[in-house]
């Protein structure tokens, strides 16, 4: 039997006590004359106890190698008061001591057993106070619109500016900026997606790398985005915690997001519950142009990699109206072909959906096209470009604040007496006259210049060929989706609300 010394250190700071050090200091507490082993771990945080030297200790513990443990502080073993607890428990059953030479502790007494369990406990309820101080800083510091450390942004560079008596981080465009505004212009075209983008910037930028997940991580940054009251409404429909007044949200400055990553997700699929903050920078995509492409990006509008449409120029474009999955043609006679849902065989659709034969589902949407492209030629919309954007925002804000207080007050009148529902009724009569007149402002404002609808030439329909068909239905149709007793199209032109909120679908 014989005494053990353990000793850790996390890395070489100047006002750490080193290995030999502790080891020196634990020699010291030893009584007798008996045989000593040194189990030591250089590099290896107290957050656990997946240490190798550690966990050799345990073992000759559970061995009953040794009699006796001595460490310089009791942080050595470990931080955690549940993993000290069990080692407690493992040093019990086996009779072992435990010594602590800096908090001179010895579990060999009931005294010392109970004062060691103490002071675990105000040692960790102290690492987790400062761990929460670090991130309330952490997040204080967001909400004043400072960069919270980390490389910038593609197209940026970190820097500092003064403010007050103080140096904070921002970012500031470089000369790559130029690059990050001809993707955004690209990937709102229809005809394109990001492996169509990535090829062209492999192609014209030699040796640097460029792929779907880094282009995604780029168009998704709100740190791109001149942020204003839409995208406000954006994050807060995310279920984002805006940390920043709406007022803030002019239509100049880009923003921050941070919060608590899911690893098992990419850092934007799923934003709930993080900060969103106006930063000190200057955005530089409109709002417009940012949140066509995240609309873009949820809804999966990318143009595929569908062949050649050997057998239908709506390849591609066929999806299960259950399941989502994509919908291909099977022959059923040298003549005949039906359609058939591609998750069936896989047991991931329980549908039937082989009901519509090819040249039936051809011929509804192209009847609907053609009904639909009259339509887009009858209709006019109103562009703003040539109103006022920071008076609407202004209006916006207002708008979104008279909102807010309505919903406040409808929110509690569950709680409210008879005088109390007097009063809030003649306030949303008086805060509903105020949205109206916002409203009838923004209109007034959204009428600057009507023009008819670029629509494409489709007088050669029926006897156009598959190319040019393929052509036409991808610039207009998002998917067809296929039901066992309907067919249903998906329209993709002209008609995200972003761009022409009052601009109707054409229903054909």
């Amino acid at each position: 039997m014989k005494t053990a010394i353990y000793a850790r250190q996390s890395v070489n700071k100047k006002d750490s006590i080193s290995i030999e050090t502790q080891i020196d200091i634990c020699k010291r507490e030893i009584k007798d004359n008996g045989p000593i082993e040194i189990y030591q771990d250089k590099g290896y945080s107290g957050k656990n106890t997946s240490r190798p030297a550690f966990q050799s200790l345990l073992n000759d513990v559970k061995q009953n190698k040794i009699n006796n443990i001595i460490v310089y502080r009791l942080d050595r073993i470990s931080r955690s008061v549940l993993d000290f607890a069990n080692i407690i428990d493992i040093l019990k059953e086996h009779n072992v001591g435990f010594v602590s030479a800096n908090e001179k502790f010895d579990t060999t007494t009931p005294v010392g057993k109970a004062m060691l369990y103490i002071v675990m406990v105000f040692a960790q309820l102290e690492r987790e106070t400062i761990a929460e101080r670090v991130k309330d800083n952490y997040y204080a510091r967001g909400t004043e619109g400072v960069w919270l450390g980390g490389p910038a942004p593609y197209g940026f560079n970190n820097t500092k500016i003064s403010i007050g008596n103080k140096n904070v981080a921002t970012i500031v465009p470089n000369e790559k900026i130029e690059l990050i505004k001809w993707i955004f212009e690209q990937y709102q075209q229809d005809d394109t997606s990001l492996g169509i983008i990535a090829r062209q910037l492999v192609a014209q930028h030699p040796g640097e790398m460029w792929n779907n997940i880094k282009l995604s991580r780029i168009l998704h940054n709100p740190a791109y985005v001149r942020a204003d009251v839409d995208v406000y409404n954006y994050f807060k429909s995310k279920g984002c915690i805006i940390k920043s007044d709406i007022s803030q949200f002019d239509g100049i400055h880009g923003l921050n997001i941070y919060g608590k990553r899911d690893r098992t997700l990419n850092k934007y699929n799923n934003i709930e519950n993080h900060h969103v903050t106006v930063s000190l920078h200057e955005g530089i995509i409109s709002s417009r142009d940012w949140l066509q492409c995240q609309y873009k990006l949820e809804n999966n509008i990318q143009i595929k990699n569908t062949g050649t449409g050997k057998h239908t120029w709506l390849t591609g474009l066929l999806k299960c109206g259950y399941c989502g999955r994509a919908v291909t043609p099977k022959k059923t006679t040298k003549t005949t072909m039906k359609l058939y849902c591609s998750g069936k065989p896989l047991g991931l659709c329980d549908e039937v959906t082989n009901s519509h034969y090819l040249t039936d589902v051809e011929n509804l949407v192209s009847e609907k096209i053609k009904k639909y492209i009259d339509k887009m030629q009858e209709c006019e919309i109103n562009t703003i470009e040539n109103a006022n954007e920071t008076e609407i925002n202004i209006l916006k804000i207002e708008l979104v604040k008279v909102e807010t207080e309505i919903d406040c007050i409808v929110n509690n009148l569950t709680l409210a007496n008879e005088v109390m529902m007097k009063y809030a009724n003649e306030k949303i009569i008086e805060l509903d006259k105020k949205r109206n007149e916002i409203l009838g402002k923004l209109s007034k404002l959204s009428v600057a210049k009507p023009h008819k609808l670029d629509v494409p030439d489709i007088c050669d329909w029926d006897s156009g060929s598959k190319e040019f068909k393929k052509e036409v239905a991808n610039i207009l149709i998002d998917r067809v989706l296929i039901y066992n007793d309907q067919i249903t199209v998906k329209w993709k032109y002209w008609y995200t609300s972003i761009l022409f909120p009052k601009y109707p679908h054409p229903t054909v």
